[in-house]
């Protein structure tokens, strides 16, 4: 009993659970101690701490997963609503939200790489590689009150020269408390792009688009890339979460505060962590050696390994609360231990060096199971 107190305690005192969460840890594992009823086994005490634990980051994945969807809400979705909420109250009068539109196009100029440096504070960026030769940049602009001709006066004007060529893309906005705006580049999916995009409330899209870099930040919005192809994809986000569906890599190295991956890459070496939330991979190849790193504080690690027949994996896991469970055959096991409410699991695969393929696999997750599987479960 002393052994699993001195456990939370450090565990609290390192900083992997917070003062609430301990309380709740030694609570349940004093219940668990009672005597049991008459022909009934005694409840081992760390099953139900691990599954308090489960639950607490289950609960701490929906929770973030709704803060941050609520955060990244486009200040115009929320003006959107105001006249429906205000006509509950005369005195507040009829309030509307005006939305403007416009579209600047042209050519993009010669280059082997295109640098794309967009930073907008008011709202999100999305960019998409089309099948024109050209570019196009959509805004669109949204504030509140009635008379549209007086709110031109207030609108964001964006000094691009129509028609233009350009060699590269440099949009830096300042940030404008009544207005949200949201940008749509869309430029040829042949070329080759560097990317540089931040957003401060909103979210990040990037969609068929090949890359010798990509960096991607934001504070309160999800971010999304879709048929993406590029060297390296470094990003960092606050509050949202991170989905990758059809991306290529050597690098992807992603930080967030509060948010979950969901995956499905095909990378060479990737470093995913966050603090609340869950990790999703679905590994669609494994060129060569790759090396993943996964961590959470609060939350599951899933991963779904290809259907490759001669891959050599090398797995190091490990759950302060939570289980490990594997589907994985023939593995030599270097080390598997139960540590009250967590689990440990070093193993690598049967003539792992001698394998072209090889996965090596950390993850780790303070509160959440850890699950490897080679299907769909």
């Amino acid at each position: 009993m002393q052994d699993e107190r001195r456990m939370i305690l450090r565990m609290l005192e390192e900083g992997k659970i917070s003062a609430d969460e301990a309380t709740e840890l030694l609570k349940a594992l004093g219940t668990s101690q009672k005597a049991p009823e008459s022909g009934a086994e005694p409840e081992d005490p760390w099953v139900r701490l691990e599954k308090l634990g489960e639950d607490f980051a289950a609960k701490v994945e929906i929770a973030t997963e709704r803060f941050s969807r609520s955060l990244e809400h486009s200040v115009g979705d929320k003006l959107g609503k105001l006249p429906r909420i205000l006509s509950k109250f005369p005195f507040f009068g009829s309030e509307e939200s005006q939305e403007f539109t416009g579209v600047s196009m042209g050519t993009v100029g010669p280059g082997e790489v295109i640098p794309v440096r967009i930073r907008n504070p008011n709202g999100s960026v999305r960019v998409t590689g089309w099948s024109e030769e050209s570019y196009q940049l959509k805004m669109v602009q949204r504030l509140r009150g009635g008379d549209r001709e007086a709110l031109r006066t207030r609108l964001y004007h964006l000094e691009w020269e129509e028609g233009a060529e350009r060699k590269e893309f440099d949009l830096t906005l300042p940030s404008l408390d009544e207005l949200d705006i949201s940008l749509h580049l869309m430029i040829p999916k042949a070329r080759m792009y560097e990317l540089n995009l931040q957003t401060q409330t909103g979210a990040l899209i990037v969609e068929n688009l090949k890359g010798t870099s990509l960096n991607l930040e934001t504070v309160n919005g999800h971010t999304k890339l879709q048929s993406v192809k590029a060297h390296t994809i470094q990003g960092e986000g606050g509050n949202g979460s991170c989905e990758m569906n059809q991306v290529e890599a050597n690098l992807v190295n992603y930080r967030l505060g509060n948010g979950s991956f969901r995956v499905s890459l095909s990378a060479t070496n990737v470093d995913l962590l966050t603090s609340n939330g869950a990790i999703h991979v679905r590994i669609v190849g494994i060129p060569g050696l790759t090396n993943y790193k996964l961590g959470t504080t609060n939350g599951a690690i899933k991963m779904i390994l290809p259907s490759q027949v001669d891959v050599g994996l090398a797995l190091d896991l490990q759950t302060a609360v939570g289980r490990i469970s594997t589907d994985v055959n023939a593995l030599e096991i270097t080390r598997q231990e139960r540590q009250g409410g967590g689990a440990s699991l070093v193993a690598h695969s049967i003539e792992y060096s001698s394998k072209p393929d090889k996965l090596d696999l950390q993850a780790s997750s303070t509160s959440g199971s850890i699950t490897l599987s080679t299907q769909d479960a």
